[in-house]
């Protein structure tokens, strides 16, 4: 006897579902959050958290929860769309984006070094009209063209 045979119609029906939602939320939400990322995001080390960041501890703390809730769901939503329809590494990417953990950086640059993703997140960006973001230049070629100078 097969495993499918075991599952009930009311498990394919929630796995439709919730492919169903993440295809709708990969087409709508992605691209807005996108183009939330000023494209100089990965070119500096700086927070965007403002000037509350010192004088303010309690809405600091607040807003970093919140934060890293969101970048968690999104994360998740990330991690499902890998199975199911929509685009999950840049899903993972706008979740890591939302998240505050030491090594972000790092990750973030592996993920948008993955074959394709850059140019997925550039050509969403383009389509709500915001320039493509800016990377910083790999350390390998700098050390390249400074020795061939």
């Amino acid at each position: 006897m097969s495993i499918q045979n075991n599952l009930s119609p009311e498990f394919w029906t929630i796995i439709a579902i919730l492919s169903g939602l993440t295809l709708l939320a990969s087409a709508v939400i992605t691209p807005w959050l996108l183009s939330m990322i000023p494209q100089d995001y990965f070119l500096t080390h700086e927070e965007y958290l403002g000037k509350w960041k010192t004088t303010r501890p309690l809405l600091r703390g607040t807003v970093l929860l919140i934060r890293n809730l969101i970048g968690l769901a999104l994360c998740l939503l990330g991690l499902i769309m890998l199975v199911t329809p929509g685009q999950g590494m840049v899903m993972i990417l706008l979740g890591l984006a939302c998240s505050t953990f030491p090594g972000k950086r790092t990750l973030e640059l592996k993920i948008l070094n993955q074959r394709g993703v850059l140019s997925s997140v550039n050509w969403l960006r383009k389509k709500m009209n915001r320039q493509p973001l800016l990377l910083p230049e790999p350390a390998n070629e700098n050390r390249t063209q400074s020795r061939e100078s």
